[in-house]
């Protein structure tokens, strides 16, 4: 059965100053590039939980004007003939993902918090310009909550300055110039012993990566069946992730 405990109330009315019922969103993005102002995003993958225990996932293809690169298909594991035969328009895939998110043209739920690895600094930028190209209101970012930022943080041993909000001291953390610790996705699923799975690295699978990193974090047990979650892994042969530097960077949670 799927719910969030007490305690997940608890700390998340902490983290929004707000002692009321809330739900978490977790969303990731796979793109053709790293560029926001030029690329598009190719898979949004969207968790939701909420206090009642319900839970929704999407995942959402696009398609491209241009054929994929070499390196984004590499890096992603998608295909030109896969976004042809389950992807929509762009236009469409952002509505409906606005939709999931709870970003409207008129305001957002503010009893949302959003969650996603390295956010702030990646995927936000693209549905912040998608928003403001539909005619979208983006919500403040102290609706968001970056487990990069925070995993960084703890690497590094920072702490949050006085009145700083959590998306701010993650915003700050991740803006370091500090290159000696990796924090990415798969560092950090190495670092709280979450097994991954080798389809890490698309956007609905790393969205459910990055829920069980947050429930690390903060103490939470938000799924109650973890096989529910990440019904890919075998629990009898966990495969543990082994952190690799992509020859462009990579792209979205691995990308840094």
């Amino acid at each position: 059965m799927l719910g969030a405990t007490k305690q997940s109330r608890c700390v998340i009315a902490k983290i929004n100053d707000k002692k009321i019922s809330m739900q978490y969103i977790v969303y990731d993005l796979e793109t053709t590039g790293l560029d926001y102002t030029k690329e598009q995003p190719i898979e949004i993958g969207i968790i939701k939980v909420d206090d009642n225990g319900q839970v929704e996932e999407h995942d959402i293809f696009v398609k491209t004007k241009q054929p994929l690169s070499e390196d984004t298909k590499r890096i992603t594991n998608i295909t030109d003939a896969m976004l042809a035969a389950q992807g929509i328009g762009l236009a469409e895939a952002l509505e409906k993902a606005f939709a999931v998110l709870g970003i409207g043209r008129d305001g957002f739920d503010n009893n949302t918090i959003i969650i996603g690895h390295n956010i702030l600094g990646f995927d936000n930028l693209f549905l912040q310009r998608f928003a403001r190209e539909l005619g979208y209101s983006f919500p403040l970012k102290k609706n968001f909550y970056d487990t990069a930022g925070e995993f960084r943080a703890r690497l590094l041993g920072e702490k949050t300055y006085v009145y700083e909000s959590k998306a701010d001291f993650h915003e700050r953390v991740l803006r370091l110039e500090n290159k000696s610790v990796r924090y990415n996705l798969a560092a950090a699923c190495a670092h709280y012993g979450i097994p991954m799975n080798e389809t890490a690295h698309r956007a609905n699978v790393d969205c459910r990566y990055t829920l069980k990193v947050f429930e690390k974090q903060n103490g939470l047990t938000l799924l109650k069946e973890d096989s529910l979650l990440i019904p890919a892994i075998s629990p009898s042969q966990p495969i543990m992730p082994t952190i690799k530097n992509d020859a462009n960077g990579g792209q979205g949670a691995f990308n840094f």
